[in-house]
């Protein structure tokens, strides 16, 4: 019997990540989001179950997720719709399509993670969730947006025990080749953790923002390999920092890029 992967949010940068990984190491995938299959689904792995449906409203998605095994939780957004010139850095899809309509910290970080979580516990034979939140290492942002990731955090943790594992990981900043506007910034943030950590300017900047900004940027993929690997493995639970990510996600494993 194959495994049976449930994620919310596919069509997104990360989602999509996840979704190529599982693919490879033989789960099935479906995949929850708002337009279902996403306009060019040339872009997306094939062999994806796509559903449509609202994270918020279990009705829309509930009977999907019986068969599954496991869900991946990687909706939020990064910045709301009143940044709307910088909007398609890091929202959703469907906030970058349509910027007016782009979700609060709120609804997107918090409200549809615990939607879904509520849901899967309530499911038979889901055994793992992961949950994708964030490192505190973007200075400039709306508190909101790291606090609504922890109050989601706080719920799911607390359900250890409970018959379905819960995986929280907090990766910093993401690059991919497949959105080039992100390598120059993980350029700077790794010369920036060169001089927090290897030179004496790292003296006058600890505890700063730029100290946090110095956390180490990763590479989309192993980020989507580590998710995948802490769902297979049974004694992988609780919070996933970006060492932890690092270490998991780049393992001499199969994986692609």
């Amino acid at each position: 019997m194959s495994r049976r992967l449930f994620v919310v949010g596919g069509t997104g940068f990360v989602g999509q990540a996840v979704c190529r990984q599982a693919l490879a190491q033989g789960w099935a995938v479906v995949s929850l989001s708002r337009h279902g299959a996403p306009p060019r689904q040339a872009n997306a792995p094939p062999g994806i179950h796509w559903v449509r449906g609202d994270a918020l409203n279990p009705s829309t998605f509930a009977a999907h997720l019986h068969g599954c095994s496991a869900v991946v939780h990687s909706v939020g957004v990064l910045l709301e719709s009143n940044y709307k010139p910088l909007a398609n850095l890091g929202s959703t899809q469907a906030a970058r399509q349509n910027p007016t309509q782009a979700a609060s910290y709120e609804q997107a970080n918090r409200d549809t993670a615990l939607s879904v979580w509520r849901t899967a516990c309530a499911t038979p034979g889901i055994n793992a969730f992961a949950y994708l939140s964030a490192a505190d290492a973007l200075p400039g942002l709306d508190p909101r947006y790291i606090s609504t990731k922890r109050e989601a955090e706080g719920v799911i943790l607390k359900g250890q025990g409970e018959g379905v594992r819960p995986v929280v990981v907090r990766p910093g900043f993401l690059y991919s080749s497949d959105r080039p506007v992100t390598l120059p910034i993980a350029a700077a943030v790794r010369m920036l953790g060169v001089a927090v950590h290897r030179t004496p300017l790292g003296c006058l900047l600890k505890g700063s923002p730029l100290e946090k900004a110095a956390t180490p940027a990763l590479n989309r993929d192993v980020l989507a390999a580590a998710i995948v690997r802490a769902l297979d493995d049974p004694h992988v639970k609780g919070i996933l920092e970006v060492a932890d990510i690092q270490r998991l996600g780049s393992e001499n494993k199969k994986f692609i890029y």
